[in-house]
């Protein structure tokens, strides 16, 4: 599961609600991390838009939260927007507020994505499924530093509209062996080359189950990103 809000919205669709937030990462002298608001915007787009394709929905509106200052909003837009466009949705409307009363010693950013989709339930787990991680989870500094290792929207996006692909799920700060368990509802026993227990931050990775047959093409697709995730005591 993700953490999407899915709401009847018509007969036969559904509204999908994704949102996300960082602090103390900025600009400001008393940020931990230290980077640009563009770069903030970007990857906190990156998260909720992740979320919101794992959800096969439609994205259709950005809120944005500024809690840093006016003068950071058009930093922060300009990252939106820029992973919008890599991700195929440069014409998505933004709107949002900006605390201007009262001044911050951190930065903070929350972003929301409204989205929709064809009605459509949970998908039911038959147990046969093979699992891979797509990227590496990384936080923090090590984010900027590992951009090489970490997977696009667009990748996400392409294993969501492929046939054989089962199900998609970011990976964030609970890191992947809680979001596996959380997810498919198994305590099962995991292995892979990847930390399976530190936070994967803006979802620097993230979760595929597919059909064994379609192992070829899963791999294909994400190359070096690719790394399975062995699952037994199902």
């Amino acid at each position: 599961m993700t953490n999407a809000v899915i709401l009847p919205f018509e007969a036969n669709r559904e509204l999908v609600i994704t949102t996300d937030n960082s602090g103390a990462i900025g600009e400001k002298e008393a940020d931990i991390v230290k980077t640009s608001n563009q770069i903030v915007g970007k990857f906190a787009c990156r998260v909720v838009l992740m979320e919101c394709l794992a959800e096969y929905a439609e994205p259709i509106a950005v809120i944005m939260q500024n809690f840093t200052e006016h003068t950071a909003w058009q930093d922060y837009e300009l990252g939106v927007r820029e992973e919008l466009a890599e991700a195929g949705f440069a014409e998505l409307p933004i709107t949002g507020s900006t605390e201007s009363n009262f001044p911050t010693l951190q930065s903070g950013l929350g972003l929301t994505v409204i989205g929709k989709r064809e009605k459509r339930g949970r998908y039911q787990w038959s147990g046969e499924e093979s699992f891979a991680v797509i990227g590496t989870p990384y936080v923090g500094k090590d984010v900027l530093e590992h951009k090489e290792h970490i997977p696009s929207v667009s990748l996400l996006k392409k294993y969501v509209q492929t046939t054989g692909i089962k199900a998609v799920i970011p990976v964030g700060s609970k890191g992947i062996a809680k979001t596996f368990r959380q997810w498919t509802g198994r305590d099962a026993e995991l292995e892979s080359t990847m930390d399976l227990q530190t936070s994967a931050g803006p979802a620097t990775c993230f979760i595929i189950a597919y059909s064994q047959e379609n192992t070829m093409e899963a791999e294909q697709f994400a190359g070096s990103l690719f790394h399975p995730l062995i699952v037994s005591n199902r």
